[in-house]
């Protein structure tokens, strides 16, 4: 009988559970900090793209590292670093400060994706869901995050978003206890892998690249400016921080069954099915009234974060050996691009209104659904042995 999960896969979920958490905390409080440092649009679109320096784009160096390290530090350390930095918004005087918080913070985050997901993918044989498992538990920590964040500025005020940390280092202590344990890999000069070998996969890597960047764009824009869109229309801070977690859980929920499809259909397939599902949801939501718009949200994020997953596994099977790298493309500089393009959005929503722009933002998924038809169909599994792994790990 195939195992479902395995003890490492699941505390590398819980990991991702709460370095997640901790990075949308601060999404549901942006009414409240744009009141508190006098903030303009712009300059929240600003703070997601500078703080996307550091979560998102920076994983490429951290992944060709991960490449090379003998232990798997940057599981363990990433939690601790994350829990600690983004908590201490509340903190912040000014809005230099806040970057600071949120980029440190963010550092810990891009520490441990390229890392983890090449752990997580080799712990079933099934590694698409391995993959959906281990995301799952990204997502859903990513979707929760909002709803903690609202929970703790409601109990002790935003001045004290410090004492969420609380179960953050918990998790830190736990991923630092158990892989620390890990034997070290010897490294061999030979068996390196060198970035010249990525080149026969370039233009399949760059169809893929740019597929997930429109996603992360739209997804991130629409978590970043949901909260600010629904207080607009007379919604309270508290149901808005409710409404974002619905929608970041149904993208969980999407990206779950998304791994297991891709097992079925292939990757290529769930890809394209997530863009057509998506495009014409999200538009629905800025056009419909609020109640059925929600929920046209909220069944277009399923179906757009169905891909997250899949779009990993399926940049891991072109290139095993640099699986870390890989993994940093996809999960960090992808999204850190995408997340960068918040910055204009937001410039484009002072100047004409943000239902403007997030419908500006939404054509986005139109270029993701070409690269993703334009991609070839990827359902080679590799085998253990040719994985270029991180450590290898006490189960």
């Amino acid at each position: 009988m195939r195992r479902f999960i395995t003890p490492r896969l699941a505390l590398l979920a819980v990991g991702h559970f709460s370095i997640d958490a901790y990075s949308s905390f601060f999404s549901p409080l942006l009414p409240l900090l744009v009141a508190r440092l006098h903030l303009s649009l712009t300059s929240v679109g600003v703070l997601v793209a500078l703080v996307s320096l550091s979560s998102s784009l920076s994983q490429p160096l951290f992944g060709m590292l991960s490449d090379r390290l003998a232990r798997p530090w940057f599981v363990a350390f990433g939690p601790l670093v994350a829990a600690v930095f983004m908590s201490a918004i509340g903190l912040a005087p000014h809005f230099g400060s806040l970057v600071a918080l949120l980029m440190i913070g963010g550092l810990g985050a891009a520490a441990f994706h390229p890392q983890a997901a090449v752990l997580a993918s080799d712990t079933l044989p099934r590694r698409s869901v391995a993959m959906s498992l281990f995301v799952t538990g990204g997502t859903v920590g990513f979707s929760l995050g909002p709803l903690y964040a609202v929970t703790v500025v409601g109990l002790v005020g935003i001045e004290r978003t410090w004492l969420a940390a609380a179960p953050g280092l918990l998790v830190a202590g736990l991923m630092l206890a158990w892989f620390s344990r890990a034997q070290p890999r010897r490294h061999h000069a030979a068996a390196r892998p060198r970035l010249a070998e990525l080149r026969p996969m370039l233009r399949p890597l760059t169809l893929l690249y740019f597929a997930v960047v429109c996603r992360s764009a739209v997804s991130y824009g629409f978590m970043t400016f949901l909260a600010l869109y629904l207080h607009a229309r007379g919604v309270p801070v508290a149901a808005g921080g409710a409404l974002l977690t619905a929608y970041l859980l149904s993208g969980a929920l999407g990206g779950f069954f998304g791994g297991w499809l891709a097992e079925r259909w292939g990757g290529k397939r769930v890809v394209v099915a997530s863009f057509i599902g998506a495009i014409p949801l999200f538009n629905a939501f800025l056009l419909l009234q609020p109640f059925a718009g929600i929920v046209a949200l909220v069944l277009g994020s399923f179906a757009l974060q169905a891909s997250l997953p899949v779009n990993v596994v399926m940049g891991q099977e072109l290139s095993p050996r640099h699986s870390s790298t890989i993994s940093s493309l996809l999960m960090g500089a992808a999204w850190g691009l995408g997340a960068l393009l918040v910055g204009p959005i937001g410039a484009l929503a002072d100047a004409h209104g943000l239902p403007f722009a997030l419908f500006v933002l939404a054509l986005l998924l139109v270029g993701g659904l070409g690269c993703a038809l334009a991609l070839p169909d990827v359902r080679r599994h590799v085998p253990v042995a040719e994985m270029a792994q991180p450590a290898t790990v006490v189960d």
